[in-house]
């Protein structure tokens, strides 16, 4: 888990900002003998979960679709964290394996982490779009597909 406290030198020295945070987390992960707020099990595993693909630092198209109630949240891949070499030749009939770097690899180990994480649970790949040219976006459509990770959109996560 990645938390930040603000983006400046301010912000990092906030005590208080970092107590509340910390205050969170020992509550959440129920570590003061209290319920724990993430416990998958709890629930029965029913809920979906979203899987995050593209997007920038803060991924605000997916944290539109976190805030809603029932929705939990797996890995989260920012556009940049995806290498991908651009293959130079014509990309309307693009396959995967002409798109070389890392890409898949980070694709399938954050894929089974999350399905490790959320045992039973229905994982749903949401992609980003804005964040991507169109071969990136085709590949990695092409690639969840060939690998049967389910795709969805925002309405889908309701």
């Amino acid at each position: 888990m990645f938390v930040e406290i603000g983006s400046t030198e301010e912000y990092w020295r906030r005590q208080d900002a970092a107590q509340a945070i910390a205050l969170l987390v020992w509550r959440g992960l129920g570590l003061g003998g209290g319920i724990t707020e993430g416990d998958w099990g709890r629930n029965g595993g029913s809920n979906k979960i979203l899987f995050g693909i593209g997007g920038g630092h803060y991924a605000p198209r997916h944290m539109d679709i976190v805030i809603k109630d029932g929705v939990w949240v797996g890995h989260l891949l920012s556009g940049y964290s995806l290498l991908m070499e651009d293959p130079g030749q014509s990309k309307t009939q693009l396959n995967t394996e002409a798109v070389h770097g890392t890409w898949r690899e980070a694709i399938i180990v954050a894929f089974e982490a999350t399905k490790s994480a959320f045992p039973g649970g229905e994982i749903l790949a949401h992609l980003d779009h804005k964040s991507f040219k169109s071969w990136q976006r085709n590949a990695i459509t092409t690639f969840l597909v060939e690998q049967n990770i389910k795709i969805g959109k925002p309405s889908d996560f309701s």
